[in-house]
């Protein structure tokens, strides 16, 4: 129902269906919430999850994993709340209000409602309503994963709501490892074969895999270990996994490279949090070119997060 809600035209009986808004709507709700994923529960995690480092001190990863626990599980909440008293609403038994009202006009024009956006208690996401609650469950289902088999090999970076902590996490863990001091460190990106989590064979000794982004206005070509010109037709480019490498700060970069921006979403524009990170920038990657960095700045090339469907 949820996937074929767009090609209607409730506003006009139905759109041929037969079905009044309220009915569409309704049914909308009805899907949605036979498919929502059950909370996330930290009391099903597995051992190596929340493991303490060798020197006694808290997994930092872990400590990111359970904020983002949080985060997800208040979504959930936000999200089954809404679609329960929009479900009453349409039978008549408390009154429509506002939100709810402003809601209904979103599940009838395949939108995703406000209070489940960024501006929510959600993530940032241009997905319409049908793609981004098949992304909210998978993105549920990784950090299940997570939480219950401990750390994969590796990480689904378009799954978090704050990426920047992840990177933070990472680099601490790998500070606290070697007794390092961590403003002193930075991440390096090497782009590796495997093209996901499936055939990402074990985790790195050092550092971190990251994988699920998708590259606008470039590609990169493994092969020549390059940034090459997009294939005609081809949008998003999917990147392989990346090899988040710790290394010194003052570490010479390599000239000609290209600092690519990663963004979550592809507006490309974002507001400063109160944590003083960008609401969509997430860094900048230093990759690899044969042809010099203003080639691929005119063309716009940069990481994203996920796509808009």
């Amino acid at each position: 129902m949820l996937d074929t809600i767009i090609s209607l035209q409730p506003r006009t009986g139905g759109g041929g269906t037969g079905q009044t808004p309220d009915e569409i709507v309704g049914d909308v709700c009805d899907d949605l919430l036979a498919r929502l994923p059950s909370r996330l529960d930290v009391t099903q995690a597995a051992e190596a999850t929340f493991a303490k480092l060798e020197d006694g001190s808290m997994n930092p990863l872990g400590i990111f994993l359970s904020h983002e626990i949080e985060k997800f599980n208040r979504l959930l909440g936000a999200v089954s709340t809404m679609l329960k008293e929009m479900q009453r609403a349409l039978k008549g038994l408390v009154v429509m209000s506002a939100q709810l009202d402003a809601a209904y006009a979103n599940f009838l024009f395949q939108q995703v409602p406000t209070p489940w956006g960024e501006g929510g208690k959600g993530y940032p996401s241009l997905k319409p309503l049908a793609s981004w609650s098949k992304d909210m469950i998978a993105r549920f289902q990784f950090m299940r994963d997570w939480l219950t088999g401990g750390p994969p090999a590796s990480f689904w970076i378009s799954a978090f709501f704050f990426p920047q902590g992840f990177f933070t996490s990472a680099l601490q863990a790998h500070a606290r490892r070697y007794k390092l001091p961590i403003d002193m460190l930075r991440f390096a990106a090497e782009v590796m074969p495997y093209e996901g989590l499936a055939d990402t064979p074990a985790p790195p000794d050092n550092g971190t895999y990251i994988h699920g982004m998708v590259m606008e206005g470039a590609r990169f070509e493994v092969t020549r270990n390059a940034m090459a010109e997009s294939r005609v037709g081809e949008l998003f480019a999917p990147m392989n996994v990346v090899w988040l490498k710790p290394g010194d700060l003052n570490e010479a970069r390599p000239a000609g490279w290209y600092d690519c921006p990663f963004y979550k979403t592809n507006v490309r524009a974002g507001t400063l949090s109160t944590t003083g990170h960008s609401t969509n920038h997430v860094c900048n990657f230093l990759l690899p070119s044969d042809i010099e960095p203003g080639h691929w700045i005119r063309r716009g090339a940069a990481l994203i997060s996920m796509t808009n469907d």
